[in-house]
């Protein structure tokens, strides 16, 4: 008789338990404990990056400069990174589980210090932030300056980064605004990395939180406003989570339904007090599904799990009325009579493109070559990846909220971007819909990083017979997987971070960007200090602290030029 295969006991897999049995038992039994550890880490890791930048030395108005102090970030950023895989693959022999998660949360702190270290650059011995007094910069000192002076801001606008800028003054920088404005600046930049990591962590092992959501947020790194898009790539996830525990009512009790409730829905009001406009694009998918989330649930599960989803949802309400209750109201108050008629780049783009977000300040050139020409049909490749990825996301994860809940918020925001630029014309108001191009971006991209993860969890779950009875063939260890990870996400932050902080070098031609550093620089503190920077040593002298200045009569008509903004070529 045959006797069996005696290769089988060598590659079997050990279960969850015997594999973890070293990992700290705190930890294990305690997600929040987790997540508080790895957030301290991320933070702390994206703050050490900013930090490093001081010991950068370059001129930051040379190019050659520039690219040298972009250079010696880089350096610093494989260090870390190295020593963090190194940490990460020596103590994963003894306890396999808790590396992971640190290394993972260091890595998503480092992809945007390096950000915000390179933005810093060309920031250096200035104390102005981008743009100086102009533009959103010195609306945002405007409104920082009111707060000071004992006014209260108008209208809806979400109050917490005013405040934030008003108190850094008030407390840190001497009562300097543009200077507040600067550091409260940097700092928003260097957490989106951290922000991105551990909301994701709440649906998605480390790796992938660290795969799908901090690369997912690349794109939506913007140093000029920082504070938008960080609540973007926190809210999609948060509400993925608040869905996901609707549906899961039958099996928790009304106590844990209630608490788990009440935590996100204080999560969801402090972003929407950062602010709103996410939630605005959103709400009409997120309000469809979870309507149909509470009807499947009480058809599968009865009235006993509906009214704990009840409950789960209930929480949640009352805990995000009771932090941005005021500033739902004001914002509800002043829907009606806000009017946005302001042309800015994207007013003039194709309006089914969205692949890239390249702001409202793209350069003197974006007109002449925007959006980028596609290979099919003038759809271009990454567009199509984006799109399979939705597909394939849909089709593994229809009864997923991870999957559900950006899928609801990218239909939602398509559907209010082509109604309101279908009636721009008539109405003569643009009404902020360029805007949802970030939003459908991001979800697009996280949705593609779920159809990667979904695929892979269902190729696991399937092992073929071959790989057991074939000794040669051996899956890849842990250590292994997490070591070739964290390599390779990490020169992928490292790159996307360099790139994104050389558009923000201070530029004097061609506008876009790079004019922004260009104006901190050229221009003088109210102390009277000039950057040595400054070309020729001299600055233009500061304007008067920016005040809020009451909005002009609305014209009824959009600010569009008359023609076409496109520059016209010669035959």
């Amino acid at each position: 008789m045959t006797s069996p295969p005696t290769a089988a006991p060598a590659v079997t897999r050990q279960p969850p338990a015997v594999r973890g049995r070293h990992s700290s038992p705190a930890l294990a039994e305690r997600p929040a404990l987790s997540l508080v550890a790895e957030g301290v880490t991320a933070v702390c890791a994206a703050l050490l990056m900013l930090v490093l930048a001081v010991t950068v030395t370059l001129d930051p108005m040379s190019r050659i400069g520039q690219v040298s102090g972009l250079a010696a970030l880089q350096l610093r950023l494989l260090l870390l990174l190295g020593l963090v895989v190194g940490l990460c693959a020596f103590w994963m022999r003894r306890r396999p589980l808790a590396p992971v998660r640190f290394a993972a949360a260091a890595v998503s702190g480092l992809a945007s210090g390096v950000t915000a270290a390179g933005v810093s650059l060309g920031l250096r011995d200035t104390t102005w932030p981008l743009n100086a007094q102009d533009g959103d910069s010195g609306a945002l000192q405007a409104w920082a300056g009111a707060l000071m002076d004992g006014q209260s801001l108008d209208g809806g606008y979400p109050p917490v980064y005013p405040h934030l800028i008003a108190w850094t003054a008030e407390y840190v920088t001497d009562g300097q605004v543009g200077h507040a404005l600067k550091l409260v600046g940097l700092v928003f930049v260097a957490l989106l990395g951290p922000v991105a990591y551990l909301a994701w962590r709440l649906l998605l092992p480390p790796l992938w939180a660290l795969g799908v959501g901090v690369t997912a947020a690349l794109p939506m790194m913007q140093p000029y406003k920082p504070y938008t898009n960080i609540v973007l790539v926190a809210f999609v996830p948060v509400l993925a989570k608040l869905l996901q525990m609707v549906q899961r009512a039958p099996e928790l009790t009304r106590r844990r339904a209630t608490t788990t409730g009440a935590v996100l829905g204080l999560a969801i009001g402090l972003m929407f007090i950062v602010y709103s406009g996410w939630f605005v694009w959103s709400a009409a998918g997120a309000v469809v599904l979870t309507a149909v989330l509470l009807f499947r649930l009480q058809r599968a599960s009865g009235t006993r799990a509906l009214v704990t989803a009840a409950c789960t949802l209930g929480a949640a309400g009352a805990a995000f009325l009771v932090v941005a209750g005021l500033s739902l109201f004001k914002l509800l108050s002043s829907a009606g009579s806000t009017v946005d008629r302001y042309c800015y780049f994207d007013t003039y783009t194709e309006p089914a493109y969205f692949a890239m977000w390249r702001d409202d300040l793209p350069g003197s050139d974006a007109l002449s070559t925007w959006p980028l020409p596609g290979e099919l049909g003038g759809v271009g490749v990454f567009s199509l990846l984006l799109l399979g990825g939705l597909g394939i996301a849909l089709t593994l994860g229809i009864n997923r909220a991870a999957v559900l809940v950006p899928a609801a918020c990218a239909a939602s925001a398509l559907l209010m971007r082509y109604w309101y630029a279908s009636h721009m014309e008539r109405d003569q108001a643009v009404m902020l819909y360029p805007r949802t191009s970030a939003q459908l971006l991001y979800c697009l991209l996280v949705l593609t990083g779920l159809a990667c993860y979904l695929v892979v969890r269902r190729r696991a779950e399937a092992v073929p017979a071959f790989v057991v009875a074939v000794p040669l063939i051996r899956r890849p260890g842990p250590r292994a997987v997490a070591v070739g990870t964290l390599c390779a996400l990490g020169l992928l932050f490292g790159m996307a971070g360099s790139a994104t902080a050389d558009k923000y070098m201070p530029k004097q031609e061609g506008g876009g960007t790079g004019g922004l550093a260009w104006s901190a620089q050229v221009t003088a503190d109210h102390e009277g200090h000039c950057s040595r920077y400054a070309p020729n040593g001299v600055c233009n002298p500061p304007g008067e602290r920016p005040k809020v200045s009451p909005p002009g009569p609305d014209e009824g008509v959009l600010s569009c030029p008359a023609g076409s903004p496109y520059p016209f070529r010669r035959q």
